[in-house]
């Protein structure tokens, strides 16, 4: 996952030195790279939590799943330290959703009035393609609530982006980049096991 934030602030960086140098179709191919490793960070974070909420680590809100008995590795950890799972879960999954914002608002300097249709089928298949009890059916919304506002945005407003529309989605790519320089290392390696 760090890797594909790593890899996308180069992306980003490319794409915003496009935009300077008025290259409007390498500045949309560096911003497409962007949102590819955004979503590809978006994928395995929810790989992630699929699997840890699979081996137990859940909250109480979390609908449990199906035919499945809690006795993971991580039943213990939820109860014992009820703090780690919220922690756990707020700070990756405000993270996701501002990654989630980032590659939306990216689509939309990038793709502009296209972007629209790509996002209701994303959609749809992250709303079709998640079971019912997975957190994640319900955060497919994300999605469905940010076409909506993209489409009012761009209808009411339409703009033809440039440099500095570019440098300024860089600027708050970079900082959901930078947060997760700090959410790292306090979330995965402070809670890791010293063997």
């Amino acid at each position: 996952m760090t890797a594909f934030l790593l890899t996308s602030s180069l992306t980003m960086v490319l794409a915003v030195r496009a935009s300077v140098d008025r290259k409007p179709g390498a500045q949309t191919l560096w911003l497409l790279a962007t949102m590819a490793c955004g979503i590809g960070f978006i994928i395995l974070h929810g790989m992630e939590w699929t699997k840890l909420i699979s081996e137990g680590l859940t909250l109480p809100m979390f609908p449990a799943v199906p035919g499945q008995e809690s006795s993971g590795e991580f039943v213990n950890v939820a109860k014992n330290v009820p703090q780690f799972p919220a922690t756990f879960f707020g700070l990756t999954g405000m993270h996701m959703l501002h990654v989630t914002l980032g590659v939306v608002y990216l689509g939309v300097v990038a793709l502009r009035k296209k972007f629209i249709p790509i996002l209701v089928v994303l959609w749809l298949a992250a709303w079709l393609a998640t079971p019912s009890y997975s957190p994640f059916h319900y955060g497919a919304h994300v999605l469905l609530l940010a076409a909506i506002v993209c489409t009012i945005i761009l209808w009411l407003k339409p703009k033809i982006y440039d440099s500095s529309d570019v440098e300024v989605a860089g600027l708050y790519w970079h900082f959901v980049d930078l947060v997760w320089m700090f959410i790292f290392p306090l979330v995965y390696l402070m809670s890791a096991k010293i063997l």
